[in-house]
């Protein structure tokens, strides 16, 4: 799908196929190795300085984005030779998992506190220097539901306080996001702001009503899932992919899988694997009493999910787009590469647990 949703970037360009179809397998294929190198190796022996000095790698990271320019708004890409890029934002998403199971994965009694402000310390810096410094409300979004998720997973009473606090925030987050979709707010919007991240919310509130501006790639991705249909029109027969989508192999590619194969063979296959992906890391989490475990597998799920729901929800006008792409399914190195780093986690946590419950049976 992929090297279809590419044809319709490069205007049929036949060499394309080859030229993606070679990258996108040299990708899965470096993506494998970091798994198996990360399901491995020892995660947790290691000091919490260590883990310190690789939290302040992906901030330099992070910075640097700024010196490559601007691309759809946003400063988060590292170009490299070759055409290549890297998005540091999707290492920082898969890394802040690990960094937050090793915090606060441990019950040290009096230090749990300590631990707990440093974290959100932390993820605060990742969070403002993505959505400010980068200008990339996407990765910004997905980084602080993770932060939200892991930190409501240990069961130390020293959190409950805090747990009360962070549904009361996400309560009135969610509030402020539903009144900034409803009419009256939108109209006001639509008449007092130019803010290319307000215009994602207008469109997405009603799109037809900037159909030759920021609502014309939503429309084009509706229109797409209505012509697909049950069936869809077969592989590589897609029309709109060709009517300049922004990113038709990344961020809009659902809507290209959808009109070539149909909402039964190309959204219901992928539901039941992302479907299955999230029971089989939930069931761990669920079996495991190791709140590592729990927040690595967790963590995992909410990192899946929430670009899921921001991916699908952004092409189909359920929600303000916001540039994210669908895990495992569109095109790109780091996003690949880092949903990979974060299934090396879980799975070293999951054998590592496994042999525990042998060794003591």
């Amino acid at each position: 799908m992929i090297i279809s949703a590419e044809m319709g970037g490069n205007a049929g360009e036949m060499s394309i196929i080859t030229k993606t179809a070679l990258r996108q397998c040299l990708i899965v294929a470096a993506g494998f190795v970091v798994m198996i190198v990360l399901m491995k190796m020892p995660l947790f022996p290691f000091r919490i300085e260590l883990y310190w000095i690789a939290y302040g790698f992906f901030l330099i990271l992070l910075l640097l984005t700024r010196a490559f320019g601007a691309a759809n708004g946003a400063y988060a890409w590292i170009r490299l030779p070759g055409n290549f890029t890297i998005q540091p934002s999707e290492f920082a998403k898969a890394y802040i998992i690990l960094f937050g199971a090793k915090m606060l994965g441990k019950d040290r009694k009096e230090d749990n506190i300590k631990y707990l402000k440093q974290f959100l310390i932390a993820a605060a810096v990742y969070f403002v220097i993505i959505l400010i410094y980068q200008k990339d409300l996407g990765s910004a979004v997905v980084l602080f539901g993770i932060t939200f998720i892991i930190v409501m997973i240990p069961p130390y009473k020293e959190f409950t306080d805090f747990h009360m606090w962070m549904l009361i925030v996400l309560a009135g987050g969610l509030l402020a996001i539903g009144l900034m979709l409803s009419p009256p707010v939108t109209n006001f919007l639509m008449k007092h702001s130019g803010n290319y991240m307000i215009g994602r919310f207008l469109a997405a509130a009603n799109p037809f009503m900037f159909q030759y501006d920021i609502g014309y790639h939503l429309i084009i991705g509706l229109v797409s899932f209505a012509t697909g249909g049950w069936f869809g029109l077969g592989y590589g027969q897609s029309i709109h992919k060709y009517m300049n989508f922004p990113n038709p192999s990344n961020d809009f590619i659902l809507p290209v899988i959808v009109e070539e194969m149909g909402v039964v063979l190309g959204l219901m296959p992928i539901l039941v694997l992302y479907g299955i992906i999230f029971y089989r890391l939930i069931k761990h989490s669920l079996k495991t009493t190791k709140t590592t475990c729990k927040m690595i597998c967790v963590g995992t799920v909410a990192y899946l999910a929430i670009h899921f729901v921001l991916n699908v929800g952004g092409v189909s006008g359920l929600v303000p787009l916001t540039g994210v792409p669908l895990l495992l399914i569109s095109s790109g190195g780091s996003s690949l590469w880092a949903v990979m780093m974060a299934f090396g986690l879980c799975e070293n946590e999951i054998i590592n647990y496994t042999k525990e419950l042998e060794a003591c049976e």
